[in-house]
């Protein structure tokens, strides 16, 4: 009987060997499949069974319209901030900073369109403003020496204070900031506005900003030579420099799009809240970290990618939305989510203590 060990090939040579096996060409192919993505589909998978689980428990509300517009639209303020962290992440760094850093662009926003500046122009210098708190924070780290979890909690709270001191502590409203009201309606819809499909079928246009600023993102990082250099520093920031990388100029771009996200949603924010409030997005760069690190991004650096924060953001959205359905109050949420968090962080750092020996 003859054994089955493989097809004949010829080598280059002349000579005939044997291929491996199929089932050996498979096991190759799925070993070439990076860390990142098999996070990425473990968290989608993880995603799934969450979604069933609760439509199970929760027939009556989880699975309906109404809820996953819901759900969708509470996923944005910390799926965009996580884009923009998955960059600080993957570079080696973090941004404490993001959420007062949102809550700046947001005062600044409506305070430009209260004294006559066209909305897009103010939508403009809102971003402008966060790629400078990014400049401020790559500057505090790169140049002056800063550790970044110091660095970014020093800048959270002088971006914060600027948000309180602007508007003496109190929010501005958009009803005050902007007199036409069709003018209002369509700030608005930037951020709670829902666009339809069909039928009952909606879609929140603060989703598909979302969509659309990932998907350019998930380029820029993954498709760029910029991208490649960020991994560079973040898996080695010492060989990235012996090998020509601008490493001061890379991370400081991480930190730029950060601060950009952060503008971002500060837009969507306070377009959806019809107020800017200088204690918003209070704590959200947490729960952004929390959903990249649960989505496949590590926080040793050099690993993960955009789609590993935006599902992430759809884990903890998930977890958050059905936990609240089912009767949990929000302080045995947190211990919940707080747990699962730092499973996956043990998990990450014994993996990535096995991959260094």
């Amino acid at each position: 009987m003859e054994k089955d060990i493989g097809n004949e090939i010829p080598g280059a040579d002349g000579t005939v060997g044997l291929s491996a096996p199929e089932t050996t060409s498979k096991q190759t192919k799925f070993s070439t499949i990076s860390v990142a993505t098999k996070k990425a589909i473990i968290s989608g998978i993880i995603f799934g069974c969450l979604f069933a689980f609760f439509c199970l428990m929760r027939p009556d509300t989880f699975p309906k319209m109404d809820n996953l517009i819901n759900l969708s639209q509470s996923i944005v303020t910390y799926a965009i901030i996580g884009f923009g962290l998955t960059f600080c992440l993957v570079c080696g760094g973090t941004d404490l900073s993001a959420g007062a850093s949102g809550a700046l662009c947001g005062i600044v926003l409506l305070t430009l369109i209260s004294v006559g500046v066209p909305i897009w122009l103010s939508i403009v210098a809102c971003m402008v403003i966060g790629i400078l708190t990014g400049i401020l924070n790559g500057f505090s780290i790169e140049i002056l020496g800063v550790v970044p979890f110091i660095a970014t909690l020093g800048t959270q709270w002088i971006y914060r204070g600027m948000a309180n001191v602007f508007v003496n502590g109190m929010p501005i409203y958009t009803v005050n900031a902007i007199q036409d009201e069709s003018l209002r309606e369509l700030f608005y819809q930037i951020g709670g506005g829902r666009f339809h499909l069909w039928g009952d079928f909606q879609l929140p246009y603060s989703v598909i900003i979302m969509i659309v600023y990932g998907v350019l993102l998930y380029v820029v990082l993954s498709k760029t030579r910029i991208g490649r250099q960020v991994y560079a520093c973040g898996s080695n920031l010492e060989a990235a420099k012996l090998s020509g990388i601008n490493a001061v100029g890379t991370r400081m771009f991480a930190y730029c799009v950060s601060g950009l996200s952060a503008a971002v949603c500060g837009v969507l924010v306070t377009s959806r809240l019809t107020s800017a409030q200088p204690m918003a997005l209070n704590g959200v760069e947490l729960q952004a970290i929390a959903a990249g690190v649960l989505g496949g991004v590590s926080n040793n650096g050099g690993e993960g990618t955009v789609l590993n924060a935006f599902i992430g953001a759809l884990v903890m959205g998930t977890l958050s939305n059905g936990l609240t359905l089912v009767g949990i109050n929000t302080f045995w949420q947190n211990a919940i989510i707080g747990c699962i968090l730092v499973a996956a962080c043990a998990v990450d750092a014994y993996r990535h203590k096995r991959t260094t020996k």
